[in-house]
């Protein structure tokens, strides 16, 4: 059963890529060869069609050698068994076996949220009176669908059975679902306002933590800090019971030198292995023809002193990644990274990409096409890579700046609903920076709370007064009450005054949010503005 989490620990996901390699377990040796013993028939059978449909000499020469030498190594394989297993036959099974637990999954996944709805109508559950009764009809009915086939207490899979080829659904699969139909529920499905989900073949499918294990051939801690990354010294998930390579082996593909995401990685294995770190149920799959695992990672969070009533605001920005001020002081302030490096670096990457898009369309087949598609794939990954490890800085000296004055919250923007085509979203990952501080700040304890966006670049932080024109440009603001204390600076840094307000503002929303004139109206009363009956336009553009 998975461990509950508790207000001391987090859970985060770290994505891994996977290479199939051979195990030397009888187990697995037994599944591969009895994978074997269908496949080469198999692809015998497909090289014959290859060879009857080719008209051209010299390539049913070539299809003739390889139908021989698959013959060759069949007989042989028929005689002696497998004496040494190739990596395309590992990757041929792994691959099969992946393909067919992410279907069977989706399959399972499917029959179960058709059966649960046609009985959440037969059952009447949108008439129950609250929301808790029905999260108990919810899990009393999943237990259901989670048994296996001929449990004494019941199940919906007594004439229907949809195993999972890799050691069979654990806790988390069950928990997923759970959760999954009480959202359902929340958001209305049970009132036409929302559809059941149908889950593709191709989707993640879920292991249990006891169906997996992670090795290395290092002797000790010591060793492995010091050799980690290296193809001499690889690290293994294995597939099994315990976690033993019993089904599968795959070695951790930390990627080259280039790579910026390398280092946390290797820290994340580490951390792992010294059991700073625990793993949960996570997921695989097949993404671009890559196997790859979504590793669940609980850790415990850092016990700090923080203090209540210190809140730090974080302003995004064009001319400043990231400002950050406090609530309960109006002179210190942090400025965090350059908005002209990162706009210029992804601008490069955007007209590199349109390049290589342009001599894509003049590239009609071949050699040279591939070669073209591949370099676009490299190019979007480095990319990728790049704002990854840009995310990950900022959002540490965003955590480092809380914990420097003891803040026990971070007050972030809810920007779900604004125009996604601004240019400064655009060009900066704001969500996947949200993502990255919020779970650096939890590690320490550290509460981060989004709050509703409108006016809090246009009022004044210092004495809350709000008129038009005080946001004089994208970089300066001058407050225009002649009695506020800023007002004699003249001006001060707009993206500054936003972040304080931010930090002190107590309107804070959930994952329902949506900027809407509604929203907008509620931040207006907040402040105390009163917006035209027009309710003009740049009121809202600016809110």
């Amino acid at each position: 059963m998975a461990k509950k989490q508790d207000d001391n620990t987090m859970t985060i996901a770290r994505k891994i890529t996977l290479i199939p390699v051979a195990s030397e377990r009888k187990e697995w040796k037994k599944r591969i060869d009895a994978f074997l013993e269908k496949d080469f028939p198999r692809k015998i059978e497909a090289k014959k069609k290859q060879i009857k449909n080719t008209s051209k000499p010299e390539k049913k020469d070539g299809y003739k050698q390889q139908l021989a030498e698959l013959e060759k190594q069949y007989e042989e394989f028929k005689e002696n068994g497998m004496k040494e297993y190739t990596q395309k036959m590992v990757n041929d099974y792994t691959y099969g076996l992946v393909r067919d637990a992410m279907e069977s999954e989706a399959r399972r996944k499917n029959y179960i949220m058709s059966y649960i709805y046609t009985k959440m109508v037969q059952d009447e559950v949108a008439n129950l009176p609250t929301l808790t009764e029905k999260n108990k009809w919810v899990s009393a009915n999943v237990n259901k669908c989670y048994r296996k086939a001929g449990n004494k207490n019941g199940s919906i899979f007594t004439d229907v059975d949809i195993s999972n080829p890799l050691m069979g659904y654990g806790f988390e699969f069950k928990q997923a679902l759970t959760s999954k139909i009480k959202n359902l529920i929340k958001d209305g499905v049970l009132k036409g306002k929302v559809s059941v989900p149908n889950y593709k073949f191709d989707s993640p499918f879920t292991l249990s933590n006891k169906s997996f294990g992670i090795f290395t051939d290092c002797k000790d801690i010591t060793e492995l800090k010091k050799n980690i990354g290296k193809s001499t010294y690889p690290v293994y998930v294995c597939l099994g019971g315990n976690g033993l390579p019993t089904i599968a082996k795959f070695k951790i593909n930390f990627g080259h030198k280039q790579n910026k995401n390398k280092a946390e990685l290797i820290s994340t294995i580490i951390k792992i292995f010294t059991g700073e770190y625990s793993v949960g149920g996570s997921t695989f799959g097949i993404d671009d023809n890559k196997i790859e695992m979504n590793l669940s990672i609980t850790m415990k969070k850092q016990k700090m002193d923080l203090d209540e009533n210190t809140v730090v605001g974080v302003d995004l920005g064009l001319a400043v990644p990231a400002v950050c001020a406090l609530n309960n002081n109006e002179y210190d302030k942090q400025y965090i990274g350059s908005g002209n490096d990162l706009v210029s670096k992804r601008t490069k990457f955007q007209n590199e990409y349109t390049q290589l898009q342009k001599a894509l369309k003049l590239a009609k087949g071949g050699h040279g096409r591939k070669r073209k598609l591949l370099a676009l794939e490299r190019l979007k990954e480095k990319e990728n890579n790049f704002v990854d490890t840009y995310c990950h800085r900022v959002s540490k000296k965003v955590v480092d700046y809380a914990i420097k004055h003891r803040a026990k919250y971070i007050n972030i923007e809810n920007l779900k609903g604004y125009d996604s085509s601004e240019f400064v979203l655009r060009n900066w990952s704001f969500y996947k920076l949200q993502q990255y501080i919020t779970y650096k700040a939890e590690q320490c304890g550290i509460i981060v709370r989004k709050i509703n966006p409108s006016f809090t670049s246009q009022v004044c932080s210092f004495c809350g007064h709000w008129e038009k024109g005080q946001r004089k440009d994208q970089a300066t603001f001058k407050c225009k009450n002649p009695n506020c204390k800023s007002h004699k600076l003249y001006t001060v840094n707009a993206d500054y005054n936003a972040a304080r307000n931010i930090a002190m503002s107590t309107q804070f929303t959930d994952d329902k949010f949506k900027c809407s004139e509604e929203t907008i109206q509620a931040a207006a009363d907040y402040y105390g503005i009163v917006l035209e009956d027009d309710k003009n336009n740049d009121n809202k553009k600016t809110a």
